[in-house]
């Protein structure tokens, strides 16, 4: 395969009187309200507290129905892989040179983290705010944080190091498990700690980040060319609109997730009736890699 729209060629294509139904959800970007309370300033609290409130209800009743699809994914048996123990020593890598990979993140339930699920095609309503999240992997401790990022096609994300080392950062298409690695596109270096780069891919597709300096070091971008996606926590939960304001038509949409140890997504379709919809997928260990 020559590139990342190839990768996605074999997938499915992409990516009366009654009164209405409204769920609330808060941004996960609004900043968060500070807790310590001092006697005195109590009343002014709790008044902020009220007005914020009324802001996000004067938001939903402005743009009708409100987006909120959310979804959890587990997985069932066991991977036909396990995470290794390795040691790597390297200066300025942090404490231990005891490492961990990073394949498998399983909840006490069967919650898998590092899932992205998307929207195939969504259908959104008149928003007054849908920008991109400010997207950051960071090089900490000799390691990519978070190990599994989805961005969107042709928009920016961040690139730190954090690290007082030097790390350079190997883009390149990732062709499907079995496959050679794929073309580069592009490398460069950080060199102090605390330097920030934007780097953005263009073509939808998976793509995989690594450091030659540091070997064991790699991460995993899923690139979209659709506004609601989300990468699954320790919890195994999405929340797939990302801005206050989000609205999604009502009817059937397809929606996918995708797992660094499997070969294909998964797929099914929701409904989305006001708004709002829920999805649960869950992978097979039997079918790992």
């Amino acid at each position: 395969m020559g590139g990342p729209d190839n990768l996605l060629s074999g997938w499915p294509k992409a990516t009366g009187g009654d009164l209405p139904s409204i769920s609330i959800r808060i941004n996960r970007n609004f900043p968060a309200a500070s807790c310590a309370l001092r006697a005195p300033g109590q009343q002014v609290v709790r008044a902020t507290q009220r007005y914020a409130i009324a802001l996000m209800l004067l938001a939903v009743f402005s743009t009708g129905s409100y987006a909120d699809v959310t979804g959890i994914v587990t997985i069932k048996g066991t991977p036909n892989s396990k995470d290794e123990t390795f040691f790597a020593q390297s200066p300025n890598c942090g404490e231990s040179p005891i490492r961990h990979t990073e394949n498998w993140k399983i909840g006490p339930k069967g919650e898998l983290a590092d899932v992205v699920v998307w929207i195939v095609d969504p259908k959104l309503g008149p928003t007054t705010a849908n920008s991109a999240p400010s997207i950051e992997l960071k090089q900490i401790g000799c390691r990519y944080d978070p190990h599994v990022i989805a961005v969107d096609a042709g928009v920016p994300f961040t690139i730190i190091n954090c690290d007082p080392t030097l790390h350079n950062i190997r883009a390149k298409v990732y062709d499907g498990p079995g496959q050679p690695p794929g073309a580069d596109v592009f490398n460069f270096g950080q060199s102090y700690q605390g330097q920030k780069d934007d780097k953005q891919f263009d073509d939808p597709g998976i793509y995989t980040l690594q450091c030659d300096v540091h070997n064991w070091m790699q991460c995993w971008v899923m690139v979209l060319k659709t506004p609601c996606f989300d990468v699954t926590g320790p919890d195994g939960t999405v929340k797939l609109l990302r801005g206050a304001d989000d609205v999604l038509e009502d009817g059937d949409y397809k929606i996918d997730a995708w797992h660094p140890r499997f070969a294909q997504p998964l797929e099914q379709t929701i409904h989305v009736k006001n708004g709002s919809a829920t999805v649960t997928f869950q992978f097979d260990g039997s079918k790992s890699f």
